[in-house]
C-alpha cells in the first residue's frame, strides 16, 4: 500500500504539470493528557490510569483548475503510566484525488490505517480489555454526473481488508457498491433515492461468516429556515448471512429491517446544535453483523471571541443483527470548554462520563475522565507556478 500511493500521486502530478499549479504543505498536532478512573470499563476491580496521546500529521496538497490531490500521513502515539501493555504507535496514510469536468466529478480515496481495537470498542465489540492492533487497507472510487441543472447521478464503490494482530477478533474483507439520484426540487429542498449492496466476509478461529446486505433509502435535505435544517435518509434493508463452522457445517439466516440516519441542525449567531437519530448495521470484529440504534445531541455556544463551551451526549444500543438476545447499551456525556488563544492553536478541557451495560454477562460498568488537549494547526506554506 505504501508503494502504490506515491506512484499514483506522481502519475496525477505528471499529467497535470503543464498547467499552473499550487503546492501546499500543512500539518497538525494535538497532544493530550487524560486521567480515566476505569480505563478497562470493568464493573469490578476498576483500574485508573493516566493516558498521554499525540497524533502528528503532515499533509501535502496539489491543486489545479480541475484537479485536487492530497497525501496525508502521521502517527497516533499512546502512552499509559500503569498499563504499559496498552502503549502503541500506529501509522496512517491517506491519498485523495478529485478530477472535475463541466458535468462530471471523478474521485479516488486510498488509505492505510493502523489502530487499536480499544479505540473502536464502543461502536464495535464493547471489549475495552483487549488491545489488538487492526490494519485496514481500503480503496474507494466515486463518480458523480450532473444530468441537468437540478439532477445529479451518484456512484461509489469500496474495497477494504482488515486484519488483527491477535486471534481475539475476526479478520475481514468488505466490498460495497452504491448508486443514487438527487433532485433539487426547490432552493431549500433536495430529495433523492439511494441503492446499495455490501458483502462482508469475516474469518475467526472456528467460523467463517459471509454477509450480504442490501439497502434502499429515500434521501432528503431541507432548509426549514436560515437557521434550521433537516437532512438524512430513511429506508429498508435486507441481510442474508451464511455461517460455516469448523467442520464445514453451514447455517443460512436472513433478516429484514429499517435504516435511518436523520439530523436536525440549528445554526444561530452564538449557538449551534444538532440532533441525530440513526439505525444501521455494520460488520463486527467478533464476526457477523451488529445493528446500532443511536441518538446523539451536540450543542456549542461562543461565550466570547476566543472561548467556546460545548456539550456532547449520546445513547447507543447494539444488538447482533440475527440475535436479539445479545444486547449492549452505551451512554456518553461530555461537556468541554475550548480556548482559542491564537489563530492556529487552542486548548480544550473536557469531562467525560461513560457507561456500558451488557445483557449477556449482566455487567454494568462506568467511568469518569478529565482531559486536557492542545490543538495546533500549522498552516504551512504554499507555492504557485
Amino acid at each position: 500500500m505504501y508503494k502504490i500511493i506515491p506512484l499514483t500521486l506522481f502519475g496525477t502530478i505528471a499529467v497535470s504539470s503543464l498547467h499552473a499549479a499550487e503546492w501546499s504543505l500543512s500539518g497538525s498536532v494535538n497532544p493530550s493528557l487524560e486521567y480515566d478512573d476505569n480505563i478497562f470499563m470493568r464493573d469490578e476491580n476498576k483500574l485508573g490510569d493516566y493516558h498521554a496521546s499525540m497524533s502528528p500529521t503532515l499533509k501535502v496538497a496539489h491543486a489545479l483548475e480541475n484537479v485536487e490531490t492530497s497525501l496525508s500521513t502521521g502517527y497516533v502515539l499512546d502512552r499509559y503510566e500503569r498499563s504499559s501493555q496498552l502503549d502503541t504507535e500506529n501509522p496512517f496514510l491517506r491519498f485523495q484525488t478529485d478530477y472535475k469536468t463541466e458535468r462530471s466529478t471523478w474521485g479516488l480515496d486510498v488509505s492505510y490505517v493502523e489502530s487499536t481495537s480499544r479505540s473502536e470498542a464502543e461502536e464495535d465489540s464493547g471489549d475495552f480489555e483487549t488491545n489488538s492492533i487492526s490494519t485496514t487497507e481500503s480503496i474507494s472510487p466515486s463518480y458523480s454526473f450532473q444530468l441537468s441543472e437540478r439532477d445529479v447521478l451518484l456512484v461509489s464503490a469500496s474495497y477494504s481488508t482488515k486484519e488483527y494482530s491477535t486471534a481475539d477478533f475476526s479478520n475481514s474483507r468488505n466490498r460495497s457498491f452504491s448508486t443514487g439520484w438527487e433532485h433539487q426540487f426547490t432552493e431549500r429542498f433536495n430529495g433523492g433515492v439511494s441503492v446499495s449492496a455490501n458483502n462482508n466476509k469475516s474469518s475467526g478461529l472456528f467460523t467463517t461468516t459471509d454477509d450480504d446486505t442490501y439497502n434502499v433509502s429515500l434521501t432528503t435535505k431541507y432548509d426549514l429556515s436560515e437557521i434550521w435544517a433537516i437532512n438524512g435518509s430513511v429506508g429498508m434493508r435486507q441481510l442474508d448471512s451464511e455461517q460455516t463452522g469448523l467442520f464445514g457445517f453451514k447455517e443460512d439466516t436472513s433478516d429484514t429491517g429499517s435504516s435511518v440516519d436523520m439530523t436536525v441542525s440549528y445554526k444561530g449567531e452564538v449557538d449551534n446544535a444538532s440532533l441525530n437519530l440513526s439505525r444501521s448495521i455494520s460488520p463486527s470484529s467478533t464476526g457477523g453483523v451488529t445493528e446500532q440504534d443511536r441518538i446523539s445531541l451536540n450543542w456549542s455556544r461562543e461565550l466570547t471571541e476566543t472561548l467556546t463551551a460545548r456539550v456532547s451526549t449520546s445513547f447507543q444500543k447494539t444488538t447482533a443483527a440475527l440475535d436479539d438476545n445479545d444486547e449492549r447499551e452505551n451512554i456518553n456525556f461530555s461537556p468541554s470548554v475550548n480556548w482559542k488563544f491564537s489563530p492556529d492553536a487552542s486548548l480544550t478541557f473536557s469531562y467525560i462520563f461513560r457507561q456500558q451495560k451488557e445483557e449477556l454477562d449482566d455487567s454494568d460498568a462506568s467511568s469518569q475522565a478529565v482531559m486536557l488537549m492542545l490543538n495546533y494547526n500549522w498552516d504551512g506554506f504554499r507555492v504557485s507556478r
